[in-house]
């Protein structure tokens, strides 16, 4: 067995060195626990947050430095003690005091309530919860507080944003707007004065100083300032900006009222005059007309070729003419009246009669009108035509009255223009006429009641038949055969003659493809091209689908243009021209000698004929001017490689006289009347149709 070691004998008691070294523990021990202390109490008098203890009675046990100075003290002794009563009287104090008694008896924390400060204006953020002993008993209260002054005032702030906006989304009358704003800010900004000056127009009565935000208006420029009188308190945080959008918001405001005055003014008025609008004017005229003895005027003015003026100037100048003109308008009216401008250059005057002639008022209008007036450095004098009717006898409806002073107008204007005409009942029962002619128009083309009749033309050397040309004719089921002259303008006025166009170039095609199959001689076909038709971007691709329907060879159909027509536009016009001549088609000038083209223009068009108006025809041999126009234009014609052939002619002596300048061909009363399709078989069985040819020009 391993011998065991003796055991060590035990320390010696030395009662004075023991207490030494406890006292020395003790001595640490509380040197740590003063460091603590100092550390804790220095971290929670650095804290801006409140922070304090109370007991059951509500005396304050302990508070850091945050709650020392706001509560006026210096030191936390002097506070301890004390109850918030005792250091704040005459305020709300009592209410604190509950809560906390709540929070000890009950033991329920109170966590993130807002009050009120009880020293000066603020809010605070609270939190209460029970102070406890180590064996858990209640024995006061401990409550943190934040100071959220500053939020309370940003929430505020943008409450009273959010309210202006909302007022300006309700689109609140203005005046109230900015009055109910300016009170806002009184109510927000105490102890100082608050102005809105709009318009530059400067307030007087603020001597102290004062602070400016600019209303600016959506284009930059300024509506007016926002005035706040400055205090030391001004340049809190966030007012400045809260101020600067408070008066952006105003300029909102303003610039929707002035978009919704704006707006409503046009709903009623020409936004380039001013002048009211039918709205406006039906309404008015209405109001006089209800009251059984007032006696009114309605004329309706229209300016006489007042398209030249945009042609040739420029739609700015025409609108400045359409200003200068309801000026003048109103000026002449002088209050005595209405006048609105229904768009374009037409304008209605509605002249109180009172038992006297209107026209004499009228001339006067129409004497300003016609005055001379200078635009951009032009020169310009531009008459006007008007039609008048009376309630007294043409109707006591705005409708009617407006009605049948239109239908005067369209009559001053027939009879020359620069006239002024009154309304008769003739009048309505030829627009009545006119109404049912148009209706029957529509039905005719919906029924196709139209056919062609056809004229040939004479080739002077050989005298044989050179070509024909498509007559429209509308064969009415009641009124028989009508002349196109008759309803040719209806269809312009009305669109109807592009589809009547259409009508004649698919039935000419189809009838001269029928007479070749008969057996009869080839003979070109001339069919005429009416402006509007013209200027169909269509027109190409339906001319290609009425040679591709009849099976038709392109040479053999000619279309025939006016001289005014291409002489409108020439770069469009040489366009289109070689967008048919392509599809092999062969062209002509209708009507030559009355569109002003010259030499220069004419040798641009890809032309085969030119057509010799019958204006110049009539008068020869009577005549020597029109013979020598004809003569030029024949000389000129084949200067140019072209044929020319005349139309109108009557007389031996007409031909005669063609014939001696050398005039290629003629159509005409002496030649043949335009005749049905089966009359002009009759006449190609038994002719040698010529085909007269010259060198082609470049298309």
């Amino acid at each position: 067995m391993t011998k065991q070691a003796a055991p060590s004998p035990a320390p010696a008691f030395d009662p004075a060195g023991d207490l030494e070294n406890m006292i020395a523990a003790l001595r640490g021990q509380h040197a740590e626990l003063v460091e603590r202390y100092e550390w804790l109490e220095a971290m929670i008098n650095h804290v801006p947050d409140f922070i304090y203890a109370k007991d059951r009675q509500g005396r304050f046990l302990f508070a850091n430095r945050a709650v020392v100075l706001n509560n006026g003290f210096e030191t936390v002794g002097q506070l301890i003690g004390m109850t918030d009563g005792e250091i704040h009287p005459h305020t709300h104090a009592e209410d604190i005091d509950a809560v906390e008694q709540r929070v000890i008896e009950t033991g329920s924390s109170d966590l993130g309530v807002e009050e009120r400060r009880m020293k000066g204006e603020g809010w605070l953020m609270m939190s209460r919860v029970p102070l406890r002993d180590r064996t858990g008993a209640i024995i006061g209260v401990v409550g943190a507080s934040r100071d959220i002054t500053a939020r309370k005032r940003a929430e505020e702030l943008m409450a009273a944003q959010t309210r202006l906006l909302q007022d300006v989304a309700r689109g609140v009358e203005l005046n109230s707007f900015l009055k109910d704003a300016q009170l806002l800010l009184e109510r927000l900004l105490p102890g100082r004065s608050v102005s809105i000056v709009l318009d530059e127009v400067e307030e007087a009565g603020i001597d102290v100083p004062r602070m400016e935000f600019p209303i600016a208006c959506r284009d930059g420029s300024s509506h007016g300032s926002l005035l706040v009188s400055e205090r030391e308190c001004l340049g809190e945080a966030g007012l400045s900006e809260f101020l600067a959008g408070v008066a952006q918001t105003i300029g909102i405001a303003i610039d929707r009222h002035r978009d919704t005055a704006r707006i409503a003014f046009l709903a009623e008025h020409d936004a380039l005059t001013g002048l009211p609008n039918r709205t406006l004017l039906d309404r008015k005229l209405g109001d006089l007309l209800a009251v059984d003895e007032n006696a009114v005027s309605v004329a309706f003015i229209d300016l006489d070729n007042f398209k030249l003026v945009n042609d040739s100037l420029g739609h700015a100048a025409g609108d400045e003419l359409l200003k200068i003109v309801a000026a003048r308008i109103t000026a002449e009216i002088c209050g005595k009246g209405l006048v609105s401008r229904i768009g374009g250059d037409e304008f209605i005057v509605v002249i109180e009669a009172s038992g006297n002639d209107p026209l004499p008022r009228l001339r006067k209008i129409a004497d300003a009108i016609a005055r001379p007036c200078n635009i951009d450095g032009v020169e310009i004098r531009v008459t006007c035509s008007i039609g008048v009717a009376s309630s007294r006898e043409h109707g006591r409806a705005a409708s009617e009255l407006v009605a049948n002073a239109d239908m005067a107008l369209y009559r001053a204007k027939d009879a020359g223009r620069n006239a002024i005409q009154l309304f008769t009942p003739e009048m309505a029962e030829a627009a009545r006429h006119k109404l049912l002619r148009i209706d029957d128009l529509r039905r005719a083309v919906a029924e196709d009641q139209f056919l062609l009749h056809f004229q040939p033309q004479k080739h002077i050397a050989s005298g044989e038949i050179s070509g024909i040309e498509a007559l429209l004719r509308w064969q009415h089921p009641q009124a028989g055969l009508i002349s196109p002259a008759e309803f040719i303008p209806l269809a312009e006025e009305t669109g109807l003659i592009v589809e009547l166009g259409e009508i004649v170039l698919d039935k000419a095609c189809r009838q001269l493809r029928a007479w070749l199959d008969s057996g009869l001689p080839a003979v070109r076909m001339a069919v005429n091209v009416s402006a509007r038709q013209f200027r169909e971007p269509s027109l190409p691709a339906k001319v290609a689908a009425a040679l591709s329907a009849s099976g038709l060879d392109p040479a053999l159909l000619e279309l025939e243009l006016t001289e005014s027509l291409i002489m409108e536009d020439v770069d469009g016009a040489i366009a289109r021209m070689r967008e048919l001549k392509r599809l092999g088609v062969s062209l002509s000038i209708d009507d030559f000698g009355t569109g002003y083209s010259s030499l220069s223009t004419l040798k641009l068009f890809p032309l085969s004929r030119i057509k010799i108006d019958r204006s110049f025809i009539t008068d020869i041999p009577g005549d020597p001017g029109d013979m020598a126009i004809t003569s030029a234009i024949v000389a000129l014609g084949h200067t140019l490689d072209l044929e020319v052939i005349a139309e109108g002619v009557e007389t031996e002596a007409q031909a005669a006289f063609l014939a001696e300048t050398g005039c290629d061909a003629f159509q005409g009363f002496l030649f043949a009347r335009p005749l049905p399709a089966a009359d002009i078989g009759k006449l190609l069985a038994g002719s040698v149709v010529v085909e007269k040819r010259r060198k082609k020009r470049p298309a």
